[in-house]
């Protein structure tokens, strides 16, 4: 079990939740094969990790993978205990764009795949252009006695969720949350307590109602980092920025951190701000 605290009055019992499985027309069909694309990215990540480490000068050219990894999410945050079982399933390499790819499973077919980087065909940045579902929901539940679920936004929260192994489902864009009735992949949550972690902007926030009509059975509750660290964040301030901050502010001046305590306190964070909302701190 996690060390989040149970909210009071939970008086219904659980339900197992499992995704809708009603899918309609409107569920996009892959022009290719995603499960092969997956293989071939990871192996390139292998293929890129092992020219790191095994050669002495690396040419001018040379993408090493693992920076890209700590850009989006702290070192000490992957050196928790399944870290390496989470890149090992999730995360590939693209030659062609020179970036991370991240994978999204439903069982074991690959649902969407993500690149962390890419450009169009003009030279624009795009960040997590997608292959595959866009509507995909990542969802797991990893304590079914826990009564709690994150609400997460984006690929690198998906990643986090998986490192902290904290029950979650996660939204790869703002919109999907407008039309949750109509996506098949919108997974079937009955009387839980819903936590956002909400990014640092209006249209994040404004998911709070749909997700609130659409889990009648559950209460919803908006976590606003503003309010956590009592200060007025960036723009787009997410859920990911908070963690990694944790690692850096528990790191301090030495090279290392102990993943642990990070994890730790970043749950302790999360906890305490439940119990704020809940009324559960008396």
């Amino acid at each position: 079990m996690s060390n989040l605290p149970h909210p009071i009055d939970l008086t219904q019992p659980l339900h197992n939740t499992t995704p809708s499985q009603n899918y309609t027309n409107k569920e996009e069909k892959p022009r290719f094969d995603l499960n092969e694309w997956h293989s071939n990215f990871k192996k390139a990540l292998q293929k890129q990790d092992h020219i790191a480490i095994t050669t002495p000068i690396l040419p001018d050219d040379f993408i090493n993978p693992t920076p890209m990894m700590y850009a989006l999410i702290d070192r000490d945050i992957w050196r928790l205990p399944v870290g390496r079982k989470i890149k090992d399933k999730y995360l590939g390499f693209s030659n062609k764009y020179k970036s991370l790819t991240i994978s999204l499973f439903r069982a074991d077919e690959v649902k969407a795949i993500c690149i962390r980087e890419a450009k169009d065909k003009d030279g624009n940045l795009i960040k997590w252009k997608t292959y595959g579902s866009k509507r995909y929901i990542p969802y797991r539940i990893f304590d079914e006695e826990d009564p709690t679920i994150f609400v997460g936004y984006g690929i690198g929260e998906f990643l986090l969720f998986e490192l902290l192994e904290l029950n979650y489902m996660v939204l790869q864009s703002d919109s999907i949350a407008h039309s949750l009735a109509n996506n098949p992949y919108t997974p079937g949550i009955k009387e839980r307590y819903i936590f956002a972690l909400l990014d640092n902007d209006d249209s994040c926030k404004a998911t709070i109602e749909h997700i609130q009509h659409h889990y009648r059975s559950c209460r919803v509750y908006p976590i606003d980092f503003e309010n956590i660290l009592d200060k007025e964040l960036p723009k787009g301030y997410d859920f990911r920025d908070f963690c990694n901050e944790k690692a850096r502010e528990i790191r301090g001046d030495e090279y290392f951190a102990n993943p642990i305590e990070v994890k730790e306190a970043i749950i302790e964070t999360l906890a305490n701000e439940i119990e704020i909302l809940t009324g559960a701190r008396k």
